[in-house]
């Protein structure tokens, strides 16, 4: 029997594997259309060909893209503009944490450009799709590690100093200034802003970092939830009809939870916009 749910369209980046992945799949068994955005070609299909083993009459689309790159964020979100005029979903989960220092095509730190600077590109691009829908939802997934982070104007992007649990943190609550920044320039529409922290998950993720970070990593898997339970907030975020109209807020365990208190601050939070439209030529 057809459900309204089977028309939403909902786009996951960084879907070929790990929480993504578990995304794609569990979001399928919702009957919904899933736009997969994978990096690589091979993985990306390989990771279709899995969810539809499980999935059969699963509805989805693969699009390519490397999000560190700012020109590639820009033809995805033309890409999905012209094939999806309404998009009632989106999740932006791709991310890693860098290993030794990377700089992108466009000359910023790594995980600043794929983290950060990604995600605040394209769902500014995608916001007519967004706002067309009848209630539509942006969905950030950070992390705990927010709480370790701090936003250097100065430094944005180019690191003096660097190490890679720095960036990631950084990273990782510029996520969160952002999703409260566009919950407030969203007040007053149909769409709704949220993100959340996965819980530590065992999947591949820090297996392109450095050997003390892999360690660490492959160490912790034995305490670690799997790609499935790790997506079960987001699930719940993008999904759930009783988040109609909750906005700029941070989840953990599908339960709201206070973020860091520096990520309360309304005054950073619109200096970053600033900073990362800047960045990003939006």
């Amino acid at each position: 029997m057809a459900t309204d749910k089977e028309a939403k369209v909902m786009v996951v980046t960084g879907a070929s594997s790990g929480i993504g992945k578990a995304t794609a799949e569990a979001l399928a068994k919702e009957g919904v259309h899933v736009v997969m955005v994978c990096r690589n070609e091979q993985k990306g299909q390989q990771a279709m060909a899995d969810i539809k083993k499980k999935v059969p009459d699963a509805c989805l689309k693969l699009y390519l893209a490397d999000l560190s790159s700012l020109t590639e964020v820009r033809r995805l979100a033309q890409e999905l503009k012209e094939n999806y005029p309404v998009i009632d979903v989106l999740i932006n989960n791709a991310g890693l944490i860098p290993g030794h220092q990377e700089t992108t095509v466009d000359g910023w730190e790594m995980a600043w450009a794929t983290n950060h600077l990604a995600p605040f590109l394209l769902t500014n691009l995608l916001m007519d799709p967004l706002l067309a829908a009848e209630q539509g939802r942006v969905i950030n997934v950070t992390s705990e590690a927010h709480r370790l982070g701090q936003i250097d104007f100065e430094h944005a992007g180019k690191p003096v100093k660097y190490s890679a649990i720095t960036a990631y943190a950084d990273s990782k609550l510029a996520n969160i200034h952002f999703t409260y920044e566009l919950a407030r320039r969203t007040e007053f529409t149909n769409l709704t802003v949220n993100c959340l922290h996965p819980g530590v998950v065992a999947t591949n993720f820090g297996s392109n970092s450095n050997f003390f970070i892999r360690s660490l990593f492959r160490f912790s898997r034995l305490f670690m939830k799997s790609p499935e339970k790790g997506a079960q907030t987001t699930i719940y975020l993008a999904t759930s009809p009783y988040l109609k109209f909750v906005s700029g807020k941070y989840f953990k365990n599908s339960k709201q939870v206070k973020s860091a208190a520096d990520s309360n601050n309304a005054h950073v939070a619109r200096r970053l916009w600033d900073i990362s439209a800047e960045q990003t030529g939006f």
